[in-house]
């Protein structure tokens, strides 16, 4: 197990560098996740800001991920045939299976720890997610704070090797890990007649390949891979199991180099954050000097100048003659600071995307479509190098969704048209492709949808003229694209071969009519 610490001890050493940046990100964007081990935030987290313009920036745009990229009240994604030579049938079965994921997500805790998910990913560059199955046999999801794990990537960039450590009580390792599993201290603790719900012990869970398995075995100990909780209090492997696929996700804003962390919008503009706390406190300064003024009097004064509501001070003809007492060094520029704090504020909105998300408030209804729409195009370009890091890092998490809730049975069994086989011979359901569908990803498809529209247009325009030309589009799957393009739900569009029975039916309809009149009709040497 030496070699497992090292490999933990230099994965924090890469990851210290980020931990500096994190606490200070925290500290003006997330300030309730300042202290992990304390389940309730300080207030003093939130009375130090004298800005909180970045925290409202970074909620809009978590808010934003939740509302516009995965929407839990609309089908945000969809899974598709990899093979585009597999046939509607195969595509129709994938979107099934998605309709029927998106039921189990929304049965599950999914969004609720997705949203602190995406609070890391906004906040401080980098989010976490685990996906498992619960005892319940359902789907299981658990947020991970950024700090809190390590991870590196393989030659391809794709996440690999996953540490993180966690704390338990004495009742919940025996729950997790069984007893007799437990080491000297752990069960110390469970029975020296202490409060089991009391105390904690620490634990380090590894996910990293297996190097060594036999592919011809299904069972845990050979998948590929290796899943070890090790006790850090007992110096021992308290359970050790495997993981058909990544457990984990992690989820970077933009990339920051070659790093396995991403990058945080506030960290683009922490200069604007900081002056915007200075520029705050010097106007709530110049607001409580322009309430309560500076009093300059004559030394003789002292004492005698009633400053409360309504109080009456008597002053004798000299001070009266000299202006005393008077107001004193009240004259800053309250606009010239608010249009400062203004700009450093509008500077922030901007990193965190919040002119974009506006677009879809109450104020874009003063606006014609056409407006909208181009608006639309012009800011969620500018996110869109963050959203297609999201589809890939996300990528591995949906696959995994996939994989588990086919071996949980929950798929309708699937069409010959999906299987393919594998290199031992075996027949296997391929991963699919996920096409994403929300707000933000249609704006994307967009420019692919509109072009779409405008070739058909064009058609129609040169088939009156040759409609030879028509033979160059496959209208049937241009039409079904584009309806699924715009998210059309599977049941309303009919199976390929159901269209082709119906076409026939209706061939043979109007071969029959068209027989049948001209049998009434009377031939021509025919009296009438």
């Amino acid at each position: 197990m030496d070699s497992l610490l090292n490999t933990y001890n230099s994965l924090k050493a890469a990851r210290a560098p980020w931990e500096g940046w994190w606490d200070t990100l925290r500290r003006y964007v997330l300030p309730a996740r300042q202290d992990h081990d304390s389940p309730v935030a300080d207030a003093s987290s939130f009375t130090a800001l004298g800005d909180t313009t970045a925290v409202e920036a970074c909620q809009k745009l978590a808010s934003g991920h939740m509302s516009y990229i995965t929407p839990g009240h609309e089908i945000w994604f969809k899974w598709s045939c990899a093979d585009p030579e597999a046939g509607d049938e195969a595509e129709s079965w994938y979107n099934r299976c998605s309709e029927i994921a998106f039921a189990e997500l929304a049965r599950s805790n999914f969004y609720t720890e997705l949203h602190e998910c995406f609070l890391d990913r906004v906040g401080l560059g980098t989010g976490s997610l685990f996906c498992g199955s619960s005892r319940s046999g359902g789907l299981l999801f658990r947020h991970v704070a950024c700090g809190q794990f390590v991870c590196a990537e393989d030659d391809e960039g794709s996440l690999d090797t996953y540490m993180r450590e966690f704390t338990l009580t004495p009742h919940q390792a025996e729950t997790q890990f069984g007893r007799k599993a437990l080491g000297p201290h752990a069960r110390g603790m469970l029975e020296n007649g202490a409060d089991p719900h009391t105390g904690s012990l620490r634990f380090l869970h590894v996910v990293r390949p297996r190097r060594n398995r036999n592919r011809k075995r299904g069972d845990a100990r050979n998948m590929p891979f290796e899943s070890l909780y090790y006790s850090l209090d007992d110096n021992l492997v308290v359970e050790e199991g495997g993981y058909r696929e990544m457990p984990y996700m992690v989820t970077r804003f933009l990339r920051w180099g070659a790093g396995a962390y991403g990058l945080a919008p506030a960290r683009l503009v922490y200069p604007d954050i900081r002056q915007a706390q200075f520029l705050n406190r010097i106007l709530d300064m110049l607001g409580e000097v322009a309430a309560f003024p500076r009093i300059l009097e004559l030394a003789n004064q002292s004492g005698e100048v009633d400053l409360r509501a309504g109080g009456r001070t008597l002053i004798n003809p000299e001070s009266a003659s000299l202006g005393f007492p008077r107001e004193w060094a009240t004259s800053g520029r309250y606009d010239v600071g608010m249009d400062r704090l203004r700009q450093k504020q509008d500077a922030i909105n901007r990193a965190f995307f919040v002119p974009m998300l506006e677009l879809w408030s109450e104020q874009s209804r003063q606006m014609s479509a056409a407006e909208v729409y181009a608006r639309e195009n012009e800011r969620v370009m500018l996110f869109s190098p963050s959203f297609t890091l999201f589809a890939s890092d996300f990528r591995p998490l949906m696959e995994r969704v996939f994989a588990l809730l086919f071996r949980m049975g929950r798929f309708p069994q699937p069409p010959s048209t999906v299987l393919r086989k594998n290199a031992r011979g075996e027949a296997e359901v391929p991963e699919p492709q996920v096409v994403y569908q929300g707000r933000i990803a249609m704006v994307m498809r967009r420019l692919q949808a509109e072009g779409m529209q405008r070739t058909l247009q064009r058609l129609q325009s040169l088939a009156a003229l040759e409609p030879a030309v028509a033979d160059h589009v496959d209208l049937d799957r241009a039409f079904r694209l584009s309806a699924r393009m715009d998210g059309v739900p599977e049941e309303i569009l009919r199976a390929e071969s159901s269209v082709k029975r119906l076409r026939r039916r209706r061939e043979a309809d109007a071969a029959a009519l068209t027989l049948a009149q001209q049998q009434n009709q009377p031939q021509p040497n025919q009296q009438v």
